[in-house]
């Protein structure tokens, strides 16, 4: 049975400070702004999810209620049901869970509906941002790859037009990333070296749920490329919470297009 400690990827002994980190971590990646691109059952996950997080917050900062929940745990006792999921039109729940409550009496255990892998949620969001990137290509001519550490990866073939300069062929890889950062930068960049080649261009694409400053992507870039000697991907961040990129100015057009695709949800 998955326990609000699973839910919230904590030991049992994790301090105040630590669970109030990981509750705005995870509870970030459903907040509504996020998932409202996407389609209603996506939606009601999302909002079924946010709901556990919350009520796993109240009780783990709540110092009797926490050492109770701890106790049943010891026992062998059901983790408490979370509250039911968010009616539509009601604001989700925000980064500052509500201060905690009295003791309630026991509630029923929890349906087997939020006793899903950690994973759910990224997956389900990973579902559907491929889907919605497959839903821009489709004009590109993009034909699919398989990469090994990537969600998905392409290749475009360059157009050719009369009387301009052929646009070059592009490999283009996309990573989704809980948050793109200097982290998850390092983390991409020798993977996707590797996958360059010969008369292309590779581009990789960091989609996170937020963003770190972009003098802070632009070092740890900066660094990547001096490291590596200047052998490496045009690495492009997004912001999924809007489709808002860095775009570097050697980017080509058709990841360009991509892009705007993407930002106007065609």
């Amino acid at each position: 049975m998955k326990t609000y400690y699973d839910l919230l990827t904590l030991e049992p002994s994790a301090p105040a400070e630590e669970i109030k980190r990981a509750f705005r971590r995870e509870i970030a990646r459903y907040h509504p702004d996020k998932v409202q691109h996407l389609g209603s059952e996506f939606q009601e996950i999302a909002a079924s999810r946010a709901a556990s997080l919350t009520e796993a917050y109240r009780i783990l900062m709540d110092g009797d209620l926490r050492r109770r929940y701890d106790e049943s745990l010891s026992d062998g006792g059901d983790t408490p049901e979370p509250p039911p999921p968010r009616e539509p039109g009601k604001p989700a729940p925000q980064a500052e869970a509500p201060q905690p409550q009295a003791p309630a009496a026991p509630v029923p255990s929890v349906d087997t509906r939020f006793s899903r892998d950690r994973t759910s949620g990224h997956d389900f969001l990973r579902r559907a941002v491929l889907a919605r990137v497959g839903t821009a290509l489709a004009s590109l001519s993009a034909l699919p790859l398989t990469i090994q550490g990537f969600d998905a990866a392409f290749a475009i073939k360059g157009r050719k037009a009369l009387f301009k300069k052929p646009e070059p062929n592009v490999k283009l890889l996309l990573r989704i990333v809980p948050l793109v950062d200097g982290a998850a930068v390092e983390d991409a960049w020798m993977p996707a070296a590797r996958a360059g080649t010969a008369n292309e261009t590779l581009c990789l694409l960091l989609l996170g749920s937020g963003m770190a400053a972009a003098r802070d992507l632009a070092a740890t870039i900066s660094e990547m490329r001096r490291k590596s000697r200047q052998a490496g991907p045009l690495l492009i961040p997004v912001d999924m919470r809007d489709w808002d990129a860095l775009l570097p100015p050697e980017t080509p057009m058709a990841v360009r297009s991509l892009l705007e695709r993407l930002r106007q949800g065609d």
